[in-house]
């Protein structure tokens, strides 16, 4: 009788400990976010293999300067945990569900090669919904077209305005707003829409992340891996610095903004930028 309680005991004892222990979790996407990210970011690239353990690769870009890594060229392997993150929630999603322009965290498996942008392959990827991307191109948070509010909300009220009552190569007649930060705007006088705007200060950044005093090559490869070299209209070919945006606007990246030209002929690998100015190509001589 008492070798039979002992094993009961014995048996209800396994049972709490076995109860009580902590097991795997049932959903491995449970498991993600418990590592720091190794990047947070924008992909800027997305390039599908199509066959094999590869199935592409990524080309994210953060923050300037953010740590770890600020810009990665990721592998995308069958074996990457992929999700999407909304309002606190995580759900499994696929490779096929990734493009680019969507906010993500990658945290790496493996050896990292420190490279510029470093190359790595991804572990896991998380899709953050809930930052949604402006991608149409800016500089400061300010787009072609936006009206007088919508830059008077970014920048305040505190300006030197200039009218100009000859539309010139604008199509209508124009105000040229200077402010003390180190942006210029012009605002039709008509439509009170932004027709141009341009910066010499490295406090505003474009859309894609850059700003006066970065390094030309890099930038040129930023711009250049997803948009196309403007072409001159007077048979001179592509013209150094000048990217075609999209809907007419293109974007010039100018290396000496005291020779008052914005053609950049001599360009050294520690050129740097010295003014960025979005415009329509239709406005240009």
């Amino acid at each position: 009788m008492k070798l039979i309680k002992l094993v009961a005991i014995s048996l209800f004892g396994l049972l709490v400990v076995s109860g009580c222990s902590p097991g795997k979790p049932q959903n491995p996407v449970d498991t993600q976010n418990t590592k720091q990210a190794d990047i947070h970011g924008t992909i800027i690239k997305l390039t599908k293999n199509g066959v094999g353990e590869i199935l592409g690769s990524i080309l994210v870009e953060g923050e300037k300067g953010s740590k770890p890594y600020d810009q990665a060229s990721i592998k995308v392997t069958q074996k990457t945990k992929i999700s999407e993150k909304s309002a606190g929630k995580i759900v499994n999603s696929n490779f096929d569900a990734l493009q680019e322009n969507l906010r993500v965290e990658v945290r790496f498996i493996g050896p990292v090669a420190e490279s510029y942008p470093v190359q790595a392959t991804a572990d896991e990827i998380t899709v953050l919904k809930d930052e949604q991307v402006d991608v149409r191109p800016s500089i400061g948070g300010i787009h072609l077209g936006d009206s007088q509010s919508q830059v008077d909300e970014i920048m305040g009220r505190v300006f030197k305005e200039e009218p100009f009552d000859e539309p010139g190569h604008f199509p209508e007649p124009w105000n040229r707003r200077t402010y003390d930060k180190g942006i210029t705007v012009i605002i039709g006088k008509d439509s009170g829409q932004v027709l141009e705007l341009e910066t010499s200060s490295a406090q505003f950044h474009t859309n894609r992340g850059v700003k006066t005093g970065d390094i030309a090559k890099e930038v040129f490869d930023n711009y250049g891996s997803s948009y196309k070299q403007f072409e001159s209209r007077h048979e001179d070919g592509s013209l150094i610095g000048f990217y075609e945006l999209g809907d007419g606007q293109i974007i010039i990246f100018d290396l000496d903004k005291d020779d008052n030209s914005l053609l950049n002929e001599d360009v050294k690998i520690d050129s740097k930028i010295e003014l960025i100015r979005i415009t329509k190509a239709s406005f240009l001589d």
